[in-house]
């Protein structure tokens, strides 16, 4: 410990001893600060540049596996892990945008051995990503993501698809494998 301390010690005193150039900033060619008043009027305004905290944000998940019985059938979930400002309807297994903008959305899920997986990712009747596994012996997890602009009313969702072979996505009552993420990157209004 004392090692390390005294190891410390000396570094800082090599960083600090050592003489730093003089700043050279690409704002060099401005006038001096005593002449503020002209420059801020002379200069474009600078973009105002803002942090905020996203107000939509949803994750859902489902405990249960699921083998798709139509051709078309919405992926219902069971678990809410965050749906601020419960915009996402459980029971239709859709979100619905309340503010208009750009959103990101995430469907993970597990496959199941030597059945086919097949989801598309929907905004309102509309396709707007695909996942999709080969049936297999051996079951992989698979992911989407597309970033989408909504407006009010628009519903996002998971679908399920069947073809000729059976469709299903694996999961179990002790862990989650199948999640629904999606949260708005900008409102329309900003």
């Amino acid at each position: 410990m004392f090692g390390s301390l005294l190891l410390a010690c000396l570094f800082l005193h090599l960083v600090v001893s050592v003489p730093q150039p003089a700043c050279r900033r690409c704002c060099d060619h401005l006038p001096a600060p005593d002449e503020a008043a002209t420059l801020s009027e002379s200069m474009p305004a600078m973009p105002e540049v803002r942090t905020y905290i996203n107000m939509t944000i949803l994750k859902v998940g489902r405990r249960k596996s699921l083998h798709s019985i139509d051709n078309y059938q919405a992926l219902i979930f069971d678990t809410i892990f965050v749906n601020s400002p419960e915009h996402f309807d459980m029971f239709a297994g859709k979100y619905r945008c309340q503010i208009p903008g750009i959103y990101f959305f995430n469907v993970n899920i597990h496959t199941w051995n030597f059945k086919e997986t097949y989801l598309h990712i929907m905004q309102n009747d509309s396709e707007k990503a695909i996942v999709y596994a080969q049936p297999s012996d051996r079951s992989i997890m698979q992911s989407q993501s597309v970033m989408l602009p909504l407006q009010e009313g628009d519903e996002v969702w998971v679908r399920l698809y069947k073809r000729e072979r059976e469709n299903a996505i694996y999961s179990d009552d002790v862990d989650i494998y199948i999640t629904f993420n999606g949260y708005l990157i900008k409102a329309e209004t900003e």
